[in-house]
C-alpha cells in the first residue's frame, strides 16, 4: 500500500531524528518534531517481515489503518481568496482581495503537512489562519495501541505526550518492551527471554568441552559447521560431530559386529543407535532430553526423502525421525 505525498510529508523522518538526514530541504519526509513517526511495518503488510514478533514496528493489516482523506484541490494563486457563504462582500471588493503570487508565504517541503494547509494559507490572508486540527488517537482501546519503538530502545523524543504506549521494563533483556495491556504477549516475551538467556549460558559453558577423539575444543574448530557436538544416546562422552560420524561411517574389518563396534561409543563401547548434533553441550539429564526432543521435533516437520510421499520405502521404518506422509 503506497503512501500519498501528503501523508509522507506528515511523517517524521527517521534519519532526521538521529541527525543523519542527508537530503536536507529535499527530503520528502517531515523535519518537524511535532509530527509523529510512522509505527506501521510496511513489510508485514506485504508479507515480507522476517522479524516476526521481535519487529520494532506495529504489525497491522491494511484494513486497520485509517486512510487519510484525499487533499482538496489547491486554490490557484491568480483567483481571489475563498469567501464563506453568507458574507456581506460586494463584487468590487473581491477584486481587491485577489491574492498575488508574491504575497503567498512559501514554506519548505517538510513544513507542509498536507494539501489542506496550502488552502488554509491562501484563505488565511483575508480570513485569518485556520486552526490546526488535533490528531486523532490511533485507537481508544489501549490494547490496540502499539509500543513506542523509541521508548523501547530507551529514549522517546515525545516523552509523556507520545501517542503510543511506553512499555514496562523486561528484567531479562533490559528493554521497555512489555505491553501493559497485553498479558499474554508479556508472558510469551518473558518465556522467550528466559529461554534465550538459558541458551546463552549453556553456550558459554560449552566453550571448554573437548572431543574425546581428536582432543580439541569443539568450539575452536576452524569452520562453523564443525563447531557442533555429537550427542550419543547411550552415553555421556563428548565428541565433535565430525569425529563421531567419521567413526560410525568408516570402513571396518569384515565380520566385525556393527552393534558392538561401529555403533558403539569409541570410549565405553555402549551401543548408540543415533547421534544428535547440537551447538551446546548438556550438563544435566534434563538438558540432554530437551536437546534430543528438540532435534526430533525439528526432523518430524521434514518429509522423509526415502519414503518420497508414498512412492518409496524408508529403510528405517517406524524408527525414522522424519515425516512419513502419503500423498
Amino acid at each position: 500500500m503506497g503512501l500519498s505525498f501528503a501523508t509522507v510529508c506528515s511523517v517524521l523522518c527517521k534519519f532526521f531524528m538521529h541527525g543523519a538526514c542527508l537530503k536536507g530541504s529535499d527530503c520528502q519526509f517531515s523535519h518537524n518534531w511535532s509530527d509523529n513517526a510512522s509505527q506501521v511495518c510496511t513489510f508485514y503488510q506485504r508479507g515480507l517481515c522476517t522479524y516476526g514478533a521481535h519487529c520494532r514496528y506495529e504489525h497491522v493489516r491494511a484494513s486497520r489503518i485509517t486512510k487519510p482523506a484525499p487533499p482538496p484541490v489547491p486554490v490557484p494563486r491568480h483567483l481571489p481568496a475563498a469567501i464563506p457563504p453568507g458574507s456581506n462582500v460586494d463584487s468590487n471588493s473581491t477584486a481587491e482581495t485577489a491574492v498575488k503570487p508574491s504575497s503567498i508565504p512559501l514554506k519548505d517541503a517538510w513544513q507542509q503537512n498536507s494539501g489542506q494547509n496550502l488552502v488554509n494559507s491562501v484563505a488565511g490572508l483575508s480570513l485569518g489562519e485556520a486552526e490546526a486540527e488535533e490528531p486523532e488517537p490511533i485507537s481508544n482501546d489501549p490494547s490496540d495501541r502499539p509500543i513506542c519503538a523509541f521508548a523501547q530502545a530507551g529514549n522517546c523524543p515525545h516523552g509523556e505526550s507520545c501517542r503510543h504506549i511506553h512499555g514496562d521494563l523486561c528484567p531479562t533483556c533490559g528493554k521497555h518492551c512489555l505491553h501493559p495491556h497485553r498479558p499474554l504477549e508479556r508472558e510469551n516475551h518473558k518465556l522467550q527471554c528466559e529461554r534465550n538467556k538459558k541458551n546463552l549460558e549453556a553456550l558459554l559453558k560449552s566453550q571448554d568441552i573437548e572431543c574425546s577423539v581428536c582432543l580439541e575444543r569443539v568450539h575452536s574448530k576452524p569452520t562453523v559447521s564443525e563447531r557442533k557436538f555429537g550427542l550419543m544416546s547411550g552415553c555421556d562422552h563428548p565428541f565433535c560431530v565430525g569425529c563421531i560420524r567419521g567413526w560410525r561411517s568408516g570402513s571396518h574389518a569384515p565380520g566385525m559386529d556393527i552393534n558392538t563396534v561401529v555403533r558403539a561409543c569409541p570410549v565405553c563401547r555402549v551401543p548408540t543407535h543415533y547421534v544428535v548434533p547440537s551447538v551446546v553441550w548438556y550438563f544435566t539429564p534434563e538438558e540432554k532430553e530437551d536437546i534430543v526432543n528438540g532435534y526430533k521435533n525439528k526432523l518430524s516437520e521434514i518429509d522423509c526423502r526415502h519414503f518420497d510421499l508414498g512412492n518409496g520405502v524408508c529403510p528405517f521404518g517406524t524408527s525414522c525421525f522424519y515425516k512419513v506422509r502419503p500423498v
